[in-house]
């Protein structure tokens, strides 16, 4: 199995007016498991995905900006190594006037 993550745009199912972003990373065996696994986790917390920016394996080898975001993601992606269930980085919600 491998961890793919991904960036997505999310709105409530309650409130569709309101909603954000957020990446999420799952293991899984293929690019289509993990997008059945995360629509699942998406439906279990009420939510929609309205944007799917993007979902492909994880590169371990990411750099990120700094030492601290590098290991923020890899903490992710452990995370997920060795769970069965989607994790989730912040939820960032969009603001509205």
């Amino acid at each position: 199995m491998k961890v793919f993550w991904a960036s997505i745009e999310y709105k409530y199912k309650e409130n569709p007016v309101k909603g954000g972003f957020v990446y999420v990373f799952v293991k899984a065996n293929s690019k289509t498991d993990a997008y059945e696994r995360i629509t699942k986790e998406f439906l279990d917390m009420k939510l929609s995905i309205s944007v799917l920016e993007f979902l492909i394996q994880y590169d371990k080898s990411t750099k990120w900006h700094n030492e601290t975001e590098t290991k923020h993601f890899m903490d992710l992606y452990n995370s997920a190594n060795m769970n069965s269930g989607c994790v989730f980085d912040t939820f960032y919600a969009y603001e509205h006037e």
